[in-house]
């Protein structure tokens, strides 16, 4: 072979295999690479023990929070609800992440959401300000923003996001279990658009593709995800009042795509009727094949 060809020949091989590798990131392929998907779910009438419970059965906090660490715990807090009413998350559950975070060594714990009614409202009604504060962590209003650009997805190109989050080593996601008008449901992935500014944007493009990739960007952040089950939102959502349900359960887990599929079941739906969970899905974040998912009961 001439020297030319060859020379050729090696930058067709090192572009293809720069090229594969490209797509195997755009793909996040290594966020999908779980030896396991396992969910843990408990059931019991303390909703704060019941929230400990189910993180010392996955290993204990201190798997997924080290000494010295910043942390968001990213509650939905949205609306001007009570916490029987289901359309935020319970004050009970994030009270417990902030304990285990606290009893974890982390140098800060944040509690924050991009709130849909007044913030200043929300955070009290819902009962979740008293419930931090009281616990020993910080709740910080929604008013600190940075754009970023966003590379390998393909409807969400950049987006203002909470500094909290960019800031921090550990997101842990917190959503309460309910239906939605539009997404179908609002579980974990959903939650997300409670750390973007322009939620705006995901409505008049694509809400579903815009969901999966907000989840994409972030998801090498967020260690923890546990759903707050303990009463369900079935009707009227996202914010309700609605039909409420009591299910006295919380799950926990690290794969988004199989906890929002378990989660889709409690509300009567299947995994593959969501297309932000099927997206979600094919873009390798996670697995939504229940079947395929050990549950383990607490």
């Amino acid at each position: 072979m001439k020297r030319r060809e060859f020379l050729k020949s090696s930058f067709l091989f090192i572009a293809g295999l720069s090229f594969s590798n490209l797509l195997k990131g755009k793909r996040n392929i290594s966020f999908a690479e779980n030896k396991e998907s396992e969910i843990f779910v408990g059931k019991g009438e303390n909703f704060e023990e019941l929230t400990i419970n189910v993180i010392e059965k996955m290993g204990g906090i201190e798997k997924f929070v080290k000494k010295g660490e910043k942390v968001v715990i990213k509650p939905n807090i949205a609306w001007n609800r009570t916490p029987e009413q289901a359309a935020n998350t319970h004050p009970d559950v994030v009270s417990a992440l902030v304990k285990l975070c606290k009893k974890a060594g982390a140098k800060e714990i944040v509690v924050i959401d991009n709130t849909c009614n007044a913030w200043n409202i929300t955070y009290n009604t819902s009962g979740i300000k008293e419930a931090v504060e009281r616990a020993g962590g910080t709740i910080k209003p929604p008013i600190n923003w940075k754009r970023v650009e966003i590379s390998g997805t393909e409807i969400l190109k950049e987006a203002e996001i909470l500094q909290e989050v960019l800031d921090c080593d550990v997101l842990i996601d917190v959503p309460v279990v309910k239906v939605h008008g539009g997404a179908k449901v609002s579980i974990a992935m959903k939650n997300f658009m409670g750390i973007v500014k322009d939620r705006g944007y995901f409505h008049r493009t694509n809400l579903h593709k815009c969901i999966a990739e907000i989840t994409y960007f972030i998801k090498p952040k967020t260690r923890l995800i546990i759903l707050d089950a303990t009463r369900i939102l079935l009707t009227n959502g996202p914010q309700g009042p609605g039909e409420v349900k009591e299910l006295k359960t919380v799950a926990g887990g690290t794969d988004i795509v199989a906890l929002d599929a378990y989660g889709t079941t409690l509300l009567g739906k299947k995994p593959e009727e969501i297309p932000h969970i099927k997206i979600a899905s094919e873009m390798g974040l996670g697995n939504m094949d229940l079947n395929k998912v050990k549950i383990r009961y607490v």
